[in-house]
């Protein structure tokens, strides 16, 4: 099975081209009603070639949700160019995810409407490895921090955890408050780490 950064950034052309044509299916017709072989169709391929790199349509789905990550981490890249301070940084990061979630309706498919993918992926190895990928790149930022003396942390790499599961449990299934005005899910739990992990001078 190809590795969690081997789909954020394919460097083979197959894989790619499965990929492109797996998304466009999938964002199309849903997970339910694409099928494998016209998605080899549209990727130029055989299903034989297919199987060499996937084994079943919900691990290709998956490994979409991951190459279709790569937007997220542009976007973030983009947003941090002349911050200099670790806050603002987490801040960002928790904006960027928040909005990144929201405006791909195949997360909502995949963890809120249809439980025996959200099954699924809670078992696939893939799972694993995006999640810990989400957890360093969020420890890194807090170690920033505490070097600049703009955290304080005990335990860095528990509290990652905590923002990461916390970020995508706010983002993907908490309801909508009708008629409601409300911070942003982001910022609410921005304002959470203040008080705990960010100094006050």
């Amino acid at each position: 099975m190809l590795s969690y950064s081997e789909l954020l950034t394919p460097t083979d052309e197959r894989v790619k081209e499965i990929l492109q044509a797996g998304a466009k299916h999938f964002k199309r017709y849903g997970f339910r009603k694409s099928s494998i072989g016209d998605i080899c169709v549209d990727a130029g391929m055989s299903k034989p070639t297919f199987y060499k790199y996937f084994d079943k349509k919900e691990t290709l789905f998956f490994a979409v949700l991951i190459y279709l990550g790569r937007g997220f981490f542009t976007a973030y890249a983009k947003r941090i160019k002349g911050l200099d301070k670790a806050s603002e940084k987490l801040a960002t990061y928790l904006e960027t995810m928040e909005e990144y979630l929201h405006s791909n309706p195949l997360f909502t498919e995949a963890f809120v409407h249809n439980p025996d993918l959200r099954k699924s992926w809670s078992g696939n190895p893939l799972s694993m490895e995006s999640y810990l990928y989400g957890v360093d790149f969020i420890e890194k930022i807090i170690l920033e921090g505490i070097v600049s003396d703009e955290f304080r942390a005990a335990d860095p790499r528990r509290i990652a955890h905590v923002i990461s599961l916390t970020t995508i449990l706010f983002s993907l299934f908490e309801p909508e408050m009708t008629g409601a005005t409300k911070k942003s899910d982001a910022s609410f739990l921005f304002d959470l780490l203040q008080r705990g992990i960010i100094k006050h001078h």
